[in-house]
């Protein structure tokens, strides 16, 4: 059986009620990669996730003294002082008063500037919801709302229905991607994850000094024969269609781990300041990785970053500050090194997270929450704004849907809708992407040019 037929047969397996979702879109989304995609100008996404479930709530700040009064009452100890948040053109007149973590200084300038854009209240759902909804049972909800793992997936696949097991940008890899290409389009600095994988593109794994190589596999070392020799069995075996797949990923790891490297070391030196962080280092790779994409051939980048330590239960006066401030500055470093490299109208990052947090304080923290405020910033965003409506900060609200949880306006496939819309697809590859997005009348938020 050919790969091809295998992956096709693979996906007509899953029909009836658990199918992904129609078969017609399951075809599209095959069919796609057989043909390369043409483009004639670059682009990247950078999705930034945030493991744990960010406090995002403290990102946004109402500086308004009542609006003040209400927030700093139902945060009680971890609202942050009115007079440290750094205030904010906003140009959506629905908000007469906001202010900025300060320990997002780093991003207030990029804001300011106009390249950086607060998309407010997201979450994963599978349609339109509201309080009075839910308490009826009119609509469904996502599974497991509150719980880590659940939450990263949805979030990742914008299919809560059930168990999917490609994610959006895998699966919009599957469409525009050239299966020919010996380099993914999908890049990971966090190893194996959901959003990137697709029925036929997985990442591919990078670290901070490039692509991880082989080594210890020269059969003319006595301690790397066996590692040696294993390789050649691999090479040996491959009658089934599992063997010969799994032979020919290894070989395509060596080869395109030596392609990746060769063209880092053709670009250019950045003068942009990285700070010495872990998550900073990521970036910077990034950047580089950008600035060769030409010797890769590839107009289209997708790339995914975690940062975690977000599950902020407790220490969280300590804790987020110091996560805010390294998130800001790692993000603002990369598009200072976008804008010097001048490509940064054609990439845009943005954040991801597990989910929000808690309105209430649980003495030393927040607990798991549901909607919350995420940053999306580049050359092409319509920034300097906030989009979408900004929950009120008060508990048994409409947007309260208990213990101070907050109920989503805008759905995760609002916003997948909108980055991958700047990406390249149409309309209708949008749905295709995202099975979800039909329940909502409103596809695009707006924020990219």
């Amino acid at each position: 059986m050919q790969r091809r037929d295998f992956l096709k047969r693979s996906l007509l397996s899953l029909g009836g009620a658990s199918s992904l979702w129609a078969t017609t879109s399951q075809f599209n989304l095959v069919n796609a990669a057989t043909s390369a995609q043409s483009f004639d100008d670059y682009k990247a996404l950078v999705c930034v996730f945030l493991l744990g479930g960010n406090d995002s709530l403290n990102m946004l700040i109402p500086t308004d003294p009542s609006a003040y009064q209400q927030y700093a009452a139902t945060r009680q100890n971890l609202a942050v002082a009115r007079e440290s948040a750094l205030p904010l053109s906003v140009a959506n007149t629905q908000y007469s008063a906001v202010g900025l973590h300060p320990s997002l200084a780093a991003l207030h300038t990029v804001y300011e500037q106009g390249y950086m854009a607060l998309i407010a209240n997201v979450g994963p759902m599978i349609e339109p919801v509201t309080k009075a909804d839910i308490l009826a049972g009119r609509v469904a909800l996502p599974p497991q709302l509150f719980s880590h793992s659940d939450q990263q997936n949805h979030w990742q696949t914008a299919y809560p229905q059930q168990a999917a097991l490609t994610g959006w940008a895998g699966r919009m890899a599957d469409m525009l991607s050239d299966t020919s290409h010996p380099l993914s389009m999908n890049l990971s600095m966090a190893g194996n994850n959901l959003w990137q994988t697709g029925n036929q593109v997985l990442p591919f794994a990078l670290s901070s000094n490039g692509a991880e190589v082989l080594e210890g596999i020269n059969p003319n070392e006595e301690w790397q024969r066996p590692n040696a020799s294993f390789l050649d069995r691999i090479h040996a075996n491959t009658e089934g269609l599992f063997a010969t797949q799994f032979a020919s990923m290894v070989d395509r790891t060596r080869s395109t781990g030596g392609l990746v490297n060769d063209a880092l070391a053709l670009g250019p030196e950045l003068s942009t300041v990285f700070p010495a962080t872990r998550f900073a280092e990521q970036m910077r790779l990034i950047a580089k990785m950008i600035s060769v994409q030409q010797h890769l051939d590839q107009p289209r980048q997708m790339y995914f970053v975690a940062l975690g330590g977000w599950d902020t239960h407790d220490n969280q006066l300590t804790d987020h500050p110091t996560l805010l401030a390294e998130l800001a500055e790692g993000m603002a470093a990369f598009f200072n090194a976008t804008t010097e490299l001048g490509v940064s109208e054609s990439v845009t990052a943005f954040t991801a997270s597990d989910f929000g947090r808690t309105l209430t304080s649980n003495g030393d923290g927040t607990d798991h929450g549901w909607g919350g405020n995420h940053i999306v910033m580049g050359g092409a965003v319509q920034g300097a704004d906030i989009y979408g409506q900004l929950p009120e900060m008060a508990l048994n609200s409409n947007d309260d849907l208990g213990d101070g949880r907050i109920i989503p306006t805008l759905a995760v496939d609002q916003y997948a809708a909108t980055l991958a819309g700047w990406f390249g697809l149409s309309d209708s590859e949008l749905t295709d992407i995202l099975p979800n997005l039909r329940n909502y009348d409103r596809h695009r938020l707006g924020f990219l040019t």
